[in-house]
């Protein structure tokens, strides 16, 4: 498959790939629109990044909050509690990986910070309404 580029302007809620490696994908948010509930990666002991592309993004990881704006980047282990939003009058976009991303994906808790039973997290990810990039194809081996 030849090499492919993605442009967040494109698809500012699209995922470039997803395979049980990595998930990788922009994401846009609005300001005013609130953070939901805090998640984490436990289950799936993976490492969530983000990379702050355009505006001011409010992290709040844990009992730490801050915000990021274009150019920094921010990292959350497994077991952290986290949660995202748009921290100025403009809306943000960053870029974002789930390392690795196998099943169950997110923990997900409550307003109170129970934790709720495990569900599926990110399902049927697409990049401009196409599947996103999955698994490699397969190259047979040559003798």
């Amino acid at each position: 498959m030849p090499a492919r580029t993605f442009d967040w302007r494109d698809d500012p809620m699209g995922t470039v790939v997803a395979v049980p490696e990595v998930r990788a994908r922009f994401i846009r948010v609005e300001p005013g629109k609130p953070a939901g509930n805090f998640h984490s990666h436990e289950e799936s002991d993976a490492l969530e990044t983000w990379v702050v592309l355009e505006g001011a993004v409010k992290f709040e990881i844990e009992d730490e909050t801050f915000v990021a704006t274009a150019g920094q980047a921010v990292v959350a282990y497994p077991h952290e509690k986290h949660r995202v939003s748009c921290a100025g009058d403009q809306p943000a976009v960053y870029f974002l990986t789930v390392t690795p991303h196998r099943p169950p994906t997110h923990t997900h808790y409550d307003a109170q910070g129970s934790r709720l039973p495990s569900r599926p997290g990110v399902t049927n990810p697409t990049w401009m309404g196409e599947p996103a990039m999955g698994p490699a194809p397969h190259t047979p081996v040559r003798s």
